[in-house]
């Protein structure tokens, strides 16, 4: 199956007169959840449903555990998450606390052999009409296309 993309028209942002460039825009086919990703597990493993069920609710518990104690969390093949902040400055050493974190962001570093076997092996088909731009400051409509 292909990863479908659509054209999406947009202005530079730093050039409100520029003209419009096309980009290819990366288009959902949809989800696989929970449930179909045990299933599917239980498929490939030969492990019982209630077991793969099991495990994966363990992860989703452990995980932010782990997170929360500042740990980098490696998956194998898969890649890592790990942690980062979204912050204020101050304006000496001295004067940065915790009270400069608003924000703890969570993020994922895909593995190297996973990146690289998604670029390899993935097909992509395009789509008319999903993303046709937005409206600009200027009040200018994107062109439809």
């Amino acid at each position: 199956m292909a990863i479908k993309f659509s054209v999406s028209a947009r202005k530079n942002p730093r050039d409100p007169n520029s003209d419009y460039k096309y980009y290819p825009q990366p288009q959902s086919s949809g989800e696989s959840d929970f449930k179909s990703l045990a299933r599917k597990i239980q498929r490939n493993t030969g492990q019982n449903y209630p077991d793969v069920v099991g495990v994966l609710a363990a992860l989703e518990d452990i995980l932010p555990e782990e997170l929360q104690q500042g740990l980098i969390v490696r998956f194998g093949a898969l890649g890592s998450f790990y942690t980062t902040f979204k912050t204020t400055p101050s304006d000496t050493p001295e004067a940065v606390s915790s009270k400069n974190i608003e924000e703890l962001r969570i993020r994922f570093r895909p593995d190297a052999d996973l990146l690289s076997r998604v670029n390899t092996e993935s097909a992509f088909e395009k789509v008319e009409g999903l993303a046709t731009g937005e409206e600009e400051d200027d009040g200018e409509e994107a062109p439809t296309l």
